[in-house]
């Protein structure tokens, strides 16, 4: 077709004129994005987001509290990427190079001067964000997730870990002195560090924390002052989330009064604990959460502040990590009053081998649950079921507007399905 240069991984026919580069093409492809669009990263003032829970939120209210502080911030995650009135909806938490370089690019012309990215474990092994380096970087946690690709939780945690290999000189590592492996960087690293958690010797602490299934008040004790947080989000996972904003924030430099006023300005985040309307008495959560631990966060809070059962639905995709599945199962039956268990995105796995792996955690334990294989079906089952003052929770897809059957993609989104359910009922 033309080309004049071409990298290859191995010797091919060509014509006159044509340039041969071998090389490791997936190594060398972030180089080449980087150099093409003139490495846009260098000139932005780069946050990233890792971790096995929390990235979502965390870059929500990163963008909440930057725009309060008159900067103009762009978002790269899992949901949309987002800068100015651009929106563009994501195909995996982390672009490929050329997509992002791409999208940085676009950013940098449209006077973007912060972007707020997810970075996934996935797009650090192979080497997606090569050539971007990071002014502060945070990791949340870690827990059983992506195995099926990692092989062991070291070495999920290792990859996560590059991370801070990716700092820029002065750059900030941002550590979760709750989560013991997370804080065990802290010794390895030769860079600044902020801890953030609700443990004494974090340096953003939380204290006096109230949570309610209408938002969560504490005092977030930090190096520059204390501050009074107000915020929509629920639950305590949300109020590590919150003080992990804080923390990056004190590494940008940010007023606490703008803090404040950035973290109340957020409403909610798509698909977490994202609350659907119900004028029949009970209340309807859906979550993303498709983690055990996640799964754990979402429904110990609500245990606490419920008033009456917590019927929760739920399942787990296909050719995903197996392990979390009779985990997710007993955590499930554990905070709940009923559960079902139904289909996620099976993808290329029999649906009803991935519930029967679901059941092994509970099956003789707890006889709370029933099993409902079609998802639409397992949510009016939940919603017929509940009465006033319950807590249904629909778990597990979030913000996602498709099922994956095969190699199929079908239209459904738990949100729109529990609306239109509500509606018939």
């Amino acid at each position: 077709k033309g080309a004049k240069v071409i990298v290859s991984q191995r010797n091919f026919r060509s014509g006159p004129g044509v340039r041969k580069i071998f090389a490791d093409t997936e190594k060398e492809l972030p180089r080449i994005a980087a150099n093409f669009y003139k490495n846009p990263a260098s000139r932005l003032k780069m946050i990233g987001v890792t971790g096995t829970n929390g990235k979502t939120t965390i870059t929500y209210l990163m963008e909440s509290i930057l725009k309060r502080a008159h900067f103009s911030a762009g978002v790269i995650g899992t949901i949309t990427h987002r800068f100015g009135s651009n929106l563009i909806k994501a195909g995996n938490t982390t672009p490929g190079p050329f997509e992002l370089h791409s999208i940085l690019s676009r950013m940098l012309k449209e006077g973007i001067n912060h972007v707020v990215m997810e970075v996934s474990s996935h797009s650090l092994d192979q080497g997606r964000v090569d050539h971007v380096s990071f002014d502060a970087a945070v990791f949340t946690n870690i827990s059983q997730e992506h195995l099926d690709y990692h092989k062991t939780i070291e070495k999920y945690f290792d990859v996560k870990a590059k991370i801070f290999d990716k700092l820029k000189p002065g750059g900030v590592a941002v550590l979760n002195a709750d989560d013991k492996r997370v804080i065990s960087l802290k010794r390895r690293l030769n860079r600044k560090t902020i801890t953030y958690g609700i443990s004494e010797k974090a340096d953003v602490r939380a204290r006096n924390i109230e949570l309610t299934l209408t938002g969560s008040k504490f005092t977030a004790l930090t190096p520059t002052g204390s501050i009074e947080v107000k915020s929509s989000l629920i639950g305590r996972h949300n109020v590590s989330n919150i003080l992990a904003a804080i923390a990056l924030s004190i590494a940008e430099g940010i007023s606490p009064d703008i803090l404040a006023k950035g973290i109340a300005s957020l409403g909610s985040v798509p698909g977490r604990l994202e609350f659907v309307e119900s004028r029949i008495g009970f209340k309807v959560f859906v979550d993303f959460a498709h983690t055990s631990d996640a799964l754990y966060n979402i429904l110990s809070l609500l245990r606490e502040v419920a008033d009456e059962r917590i019927i929760t639905v739920f399942g787990c995709g296909g050719n995903r990590d197996r392990k979390k599945r009779p985990i997710m199962g007993k955590v499930a039956c554990k905070f709940s009053d009923k559960v079902i268990i139904t289909s996620d995105n099976p993808r290329f796995e029999n649906p009803k081998k991935i519930i029967g792996e679901i059941e092994k955690g509970v099956n003789g334990l707890y006889s709370n649950y029933e099993i409902v294989q079609d998802r639409r079906s397992a949510i009016r089952a939940a919603l017929k079921t509940a009465s006033s003052g319950d807590i249904v929770v629909v778990a597990g897809k979030g913000h996602e507007g498709y099922q994956i059957i095969g190699d199929r993609r079908l239209p459904f989104d738990d949100c729109k399905v529990v609306q239109e359910l509500l509606k018939k009922r």
